[in-house]
């Protein structure tokens, strides 16, 4: 890739949080009983509190995008996850770009990516438009460390969710791991609190330098491997 000068970031992405954006509290956290056992709940859970199929628990979190200052490390979940869900542009909030060759990703090789890398690899990094793609190459600090690639993609497969696993004791939920992934349908998710959703990158094309001029080089390569 070609060398691009590193500018401060002049736009804070949309689904980026801000330090005024506080999550709920644990002891918000219950256990509910249904047909199918006990599951993770909120007390005074309301029907947007649960997403997808799977009827996920979502993590709550203030929504006051603007108010103090911008965590750059961290993404909102509700605005992961509308992004994410509805293939808007991280960085605007706007429809990101698609054309005959799919939607536009930026993926980087990590150690749980699959030996076919960037094909079938999982992200919970929403798509973009192409006029932020360009900015997020010039701006991202997170990107001037990866071997990254710009990608189009047929078929960006709803995969899972990440968050925080919880176990059921004697005496409630007790977070058992910092971090968790799991796939859709998976009996787990429902002792979950998730603040991600991925999508597994399928049928991809990695982008050449023609369509993001100066900042990209090297030839275009097409994966389909179902």
């Amino acid at each position: 890739m070609a060398d691009c000068p590193v500018r401060k970031p002049s736009v804070v992405p949309f689904v980026n949080s801000w330090s005024a954006e506080l999550p709920d509290f644990e002891d918000q956290l219950v256990v509910n009983f249904g047909p199918e056992g006990p599951k993770l709940g909120y007390r005074n859970e309301r029907e947007t509190d649960r997403v997808g199929r799977d009827k996920v628990l979502w993590g709550r979190m203030a929504f006051l995008p603007g108010e103090g200052r911008p965590e750059f490390d961290s993404m909102h979940p509700s605005r992961q996850y509308n992004t994410m869900y509805w293939m808007k542009c991280q960085v605007c909030g706007n429809p990101a770009s698609k054309n005959r060759d799919g939607w536009l990703f930026l993926d980087w090789r990590g150690p749980l990516s699959p030996s076919t890398w960037p094909e079938r690899s999982l992200t919970a990094m929403p798509p973009v438009c192409d006029e932020h793609a360009v900015t997020a190459i010039e701006e991202c600090p997170h990107l001037r460390k990866t071997d990254f690639v710009v990608l189009r993609v047929r078929t960006p497969r709803l995969w899972g969710y990440s968050g925080t696993p919880y176990k059921l004791t004697a005496e409630g939920w007790k977070a058992h791991e910092i971090d968790g992934l799991l796939p859709c349908g998976d009996p787990g998710l429902r002792g979950m609190l998730a603040t991600r959703l991925y999508r597994e990158l399928r049928n991809v094309t990695v982008v050449s330098g023609g369509l993001l001029a100066d900042c990209l080089a090297g030839d275009a390569g097409h994966y389909d491997k179902n």
